[in-house]
């Protein structure tokens, strides 16, 4: 399924929380233990592989490369007339940004929300404007990933309704 997390997903979780080695060797240890719910199919079959393929997504988190360029580069030298659009590249983008999230949520002791204005979402994935397809495909992604936004006062809102400067909580929708 599009939005069961996968190893890219887990290794910018944990290059972003700056875990001590020891505890992130107990966040993937808990990764592993619940990847029946987590976890895309391909990742369920072998625990070492799984964690090389994390390793080997955070070294490439580590430099600097545009993902959609080189794999457009592959493709062209390879003579394929195939390339890779942006718009798919950008929705993954998207999903992978609300999976952190929820990992975070399940596996980061002490974390039931995270607390962020709609409109530092919005320009991570390069937009300067809410526009209705963006909006669309945010709430999809929220709604999959079984998780739910609130504003101040913990009251749901919808993101298209919400103004670019207000702070929305995100939470899990069985919190």
């Amino acid at each position: 399924m599009k939005y069961l997390c996968t190893a890219f997903d887990v290794a910018v979780y944990i290059k972003t929380a700056n875990f001590p080695i020891k505890q992130e060797y107990g966040i993937l240890e808990s990764i592993w233990e619940r990847r029946e719910e987590l976890l895309a199919a391909k990742y369920k079959a072998e625990k070492k592989q799984f964690l090389n393929l994390i390793r080997h997504e955070m070294n490439k988190l580590d430099g600097s490369l545009d993902y959609v360029d080189e794999i457009n580069y592959i493709l062209k030298e390879m003579g394929s007339k195939y390339l890779l659009c942006d718009q798919e590249f950008e929705q993954d983008v998207i999903a992978s940004y609300f999976k952190v999230i929820k990992i975070q949520l399940l596996l980061t002791p002490g974390k039931k929300y995270c607390r962020i204005k709609l409109r530092t979402i919005i320009r991570s994935f390069g937009y300067k404007r809410r526009t209705a397809s963006l909006v669309e495909y945010m709430n999809k992604t929220i709604n999959a990933l079984g998780l739910k936004t609130y504003v101040r006062g913990l009251e749901r809102c919808n993101i298209r309704d919400v103004s670019l400067d207000q702070v929305i909580i995100v939470r899990l929708k069985n919190m």
